[in-house]
Formats: C-alpha cells, structure tokens, sequence
C-alpha cells in the first residue's frame, strides 16, 4: 500500500523565489490536509545543478490515508486553436517552397520576432530551420519580446503546455539576467485553475518512426531543436529539465532504443534511473560522452559541438 505523507512537494507548476539563491525556482511543501504551504523555508530549487537547495520538513510524518482530503485533479490541456496565435510562420504561409524562399530572400518577418529562430537562422540552413520549426511546433510570443513557446505535444497530438523561453539571439544561450525568462503559456493567458501536466517535448513526432528505432534524448528543448539539425536521422526528444528524466515521462518510449545524452554531471543520476527503467522492460543507454568532455559543468551536447567546431 502507499505512503500518505503530511508535507509534499507542491505538484502545481507554481514558483516562488528561492530563500538560498534568489530565483524564482523553488517549489515549497504544502500540508496535504489543508493544502496550505507549509513555510517559506522548506521545499526544492529547480536549478538542481547551479544551487541544489533542497530542505524538507523536520517532522514529515505518515498519516492515515482517510485523514488526507484527495481530491483527483484531472490534467489542462491547450485547444489547438488557443495556441494557434502563437504560431511563428505565417498560416498563410503553408506551402514549404514559399516558406524556404521567403527565408532565403532575406525578408527578417520571422527573425524579428523570435529571437532563437534568429540564432538558428545565422548559424544553420535556412532550409533545415524551417523544416525543425514546423517539426517541433514552435511558437512566437509577446510575453517578452521575441520570446519562443515550446509546445509540449503527446503522441496523440494533445497539447500539455507551451513553455515560454527567452533566448539571446546571438549566442543562443538562455536569457537569465535580470532574472531567468522562463514561464507558460496558460499564466500569459491568466488561465484559471489550469493544471499542467508535461509530457516530453517533441513527443508528437514519435508517430513518424517505427517502434524498435532509436531515440536520442536530452535536457534542452534547444539541444533537441538544433540536434535534430545537425544529426536528423534520428528522431531528438527533450526532458525539459533534469528532473524530468522519469518514468511518468518517459513511459511512451517504453518500446524504443533510447540513447540518453546528460548535461555534464548529470550522468549518475540519469544512468542510475536508466538502469532501474531497463530492469523493467525499457531500452535506455546512457551516454557519459560530455562527462568524459572537456566542456564546463552543465555543457550539453551543443556546447560539445560548438567546442569541437572551435
């Protein structure tokens, strides 16, 4: 039987400012009876590898499951016409030769409005650009100028979420300063009483391979976008984050070959996930190529072929 405990991780994607490091990345406990948070003090930072700031309640104990009140919370999912006003191409843009040739004119619609499909477009071909923006849906938004939206979309083609991200357009790297750009779509929209639930990002293309092929995945929904780029015979998925990198997520993946490529430093923990997955019927390898790389703590696979180009 599971373990009811009185204090849990708040499971809504909300975030206040971390006591330790200052981001607005730390999820807090809530009381499982009154579903009030517990403290400012006690809960997890997300930004596992920069701060690692993690403290939990002194007394977490185990309650009768009748004296918890659970109330089964059904996920939100995004109607394709909400996010379709975030599209980065015009709809009226549809037939692929008219696209490439509006890019290779030189006409900077696109460009000016989202600032990761600029850095991709300055550094690879414009071609191949627009083919992983329509293979991985991405979306432009206002919510800061030139910002991406990262649509989480599942095999049956439901969209979860559309995670906002703001990039420099020359470099690629995330925007962190004055404070980390990262939101969603449904707190633009002020959706009431949405609950998010993720699923792997690029998920949907799944459908365009055979089970029993490979599948490489990372970290960055970036890494995935220019990988799929740089090596596109093989299908690149996202975890989204460190922390994403189990089973609930990466069940649909259950009848392929995974090959799983960590941010250096990571590699321990998501090899020692990869081998209690495979012990259950999946098919992970788990590659400790950036840790044996010269690259710094929290490179990815970018990072590897940016160094290796230079």
């Amino acid at each position: 039987m599971s373990k009811n405990y009185k204090y849990s991780l708040d499971p809504s994607s909300k975030k206040f400012l971390c006591p330790n490091c200052n981001k607005k990345t730390f999820v807090k406990f809530i009381n499982n009876e009154t579903m009030q948070y517990l403290n400012q003090i006690d809960g997890r930072c997300d930004r596992e590898s920069k701060c690692g700031y993690f403290k939990k309640p002194s007394k977490n104990c185990i309650v009768n499951n009748l004296s918890i009140n659970h109330v089964a919370t059904q996920p939100t999912f995004h109607k394709t016409t909400v996010l379709q006003q975030f599209s980065s191409i015009n709809q009226q843009d549809n037939n692929t030769r008219q696209q490439v040739s509006i890019i290779n004119k030189g006409i900077n619609n696109i460009k000016q409005q989202n600032n990761f499909i600029t850095y991709l477009l300055k550094n690879y071909d414009p071609t191949k650009v627009l083919h992983a923006i329509n293979k991985f849906q991405l979306g432009t938004t206002n919510y800061w100028n030139g910002a991406t939206v990262l649509r989480q979309i599942d095999s049956q083609n439901i969209i979860h979420g559309g995670k906002i991200m703001l990039y420099d357009s020359n470099t690629g790297k995330r925007v962190k300063k004055p404070y980390n750009r990262i939101s969603w779509i449904h707190k633009q929209l002020k959706l009431k009483d949405f609950v998010l639930q993720r699923c792997l990002f690029g998920l949907h293309n799944i459908n365009n391979i055979e089970k029993g092929n490979t599948i490489c995945l990372v970290e960055s929904e970036k890494t995935a976008v220019i990988m799929s780029i740089v090596e596109p015979k093989f299908l690149w998925l996202a975890t989204g984050s460190k922390s994403n990198f189990k089973k609930e997520l990466l069940n649909p993946l259950k009848e392929y070959n995974v090959i799983a490529y960590p941010d250096k430093t990571e590699f321990e923990k998501w090899n020692r996930v990869s081998k209690q997955l495979n012990l259950e019927g999946f098919h992970i390898q788990c590659s400790n190529i950036l840790e044996t790389s010269n690259i710094e703590d929290g490179g990815d696979l970018v990072d590897l072929i940016n160094s290796e180009q230079y």
